[in-house]
C-alpha cells in the first residue's frame, strides 16, 4: 500500500512505524507479503516510500517467516517500520498468535502492529469474532505493543457489527480502493471519527502490494 502522513514522520533514531508519528509531514508507505530482496529495496526508493508494513503472520496460522529477514533488511536500509497480522479466528487462540508474532518480529523495531479483519476465517458468530479480536489486541497490548486495526466498513459491519466500537481507541488503517490519496471519503463506524491509513490501489512494486495513503490528522506518540 501507499499512504501518506499528514501527521508526519517521527525521530528516526527513537523508533520506527507510524506508531509515534508527530509532525504534519507527508510520507509514503507499502506493505509487502513477499521477501525484500536487492529488487525489492530499489523498487521502494524509486517510488519514494519510507515506510514499509511487511506480512509477520499468515492467514493460514502461522508465522510469516520472510518476515525477520525483511525486517532486518529494511532496518539496515533506513526504512521505518511497521507489521500486520493476517489471523485466523479457525486456527487457535487469539493471543497464541500475537505472541507467536511478537516473537517473529523478534528484537527489530517495529510501530504498530495491524490486524487485518477482512472476510476470509471469519465465523458467522458475531460475538465469537468480537471476542477473537479483544484477545488478540489485548495480547499485544500486554505486551507492550501498539495495535491497530485494518478493516473497512463493509468488512467491519459483517465481521462484528457496525457500531461495535470496543477498539475504538486503536488507530484504524481503512480500505477504499478510489485511485485517490486524500481521506475525505471516510465516513465513520466502529467508533472511528478519522483514520490513520487508508488503502487506495494495488501496485506492482516489489512483486505486487497494496498502496495507501495516511490520512489521521493527529497520531501523537502512540508508541514510544
Amino acid at each position: 500500500f501507499f499512504f501518506q502522513a499528514e501527521d508526519g514522520i517521527r525521530d528516526q533514531p527513537r523508533s520506527r512505524g507510524l506508531g509515534d508519528v508527530y509532525k504534519r509531514q507527508p510520507i509514503k508507505g507499502v506493505d509487502l507479503y513477499s521477501i525484500v530482496d536487492e529488487d525489492c529495496l530499489q523498487d521502494l526508493k524509486g517510488a519514494g516510500i519510507k515506510l514499509v508494513i511487511p506480512r509477520c503472520f499468515t492467514s493460514i496460522g502461522f508465522p510469516d517467516k520472510k518476515c525477520p529477514e525483511s525486517l532486518e533488511t529494511l532496518a539496515e536500509a533506513g526504512y521505518q517500520t511497521d507489521v500486520y497480522i493476517y489471523p485466523c479466528p479457525g486456527c487457535g487462540a487469539p493471543e497464541k498468535q500475537a505472541v507467536e508474532t511478537i516473537s517473529n518480529v523478534g528484537t527489530n523495531k517495529v510501530g504498530t502492529y495491524w490486524v487485518l479483519v477482512e472476510n476470509f476465517q471469519w465465523k458467522s458468530d458475531i460475538t465469537y469474532n468480537r471476542n477473537f479480536l479483544l484477545a488478540i489486541t489485548g495480547e499485544l497490548k500486554k505486551h507492550g505493543k501498539q495495535a491497530g486495526i485494518y478493516t473497512n466498513e463493509n468488512l467491519w459491519a459483517s465481521i462484528v457489527g457496525k457500531d461495535w466500537n470496543a477498539l475504538a481507541a486503536l488507530p484504524l488503517w481503512y480500505k477504499r480502493l478510489d485511485g485517490s490519496l486524500q481521506c475525505n471519503t471516510f465516513k465513520p463506524f466502529g467508533g472511528w471519527s478519522k483514520a490513520a491509513l487508508k488503502q487506495y490501489a494495488s501496485s506492482s512494486i516489489c512483486y505486487g502490494s497494496a498502496l495507501d495513503t495516511s490520512c489521521q490528522h493527529s497520531i501523537n506518540k502512540l508508541l514510544q
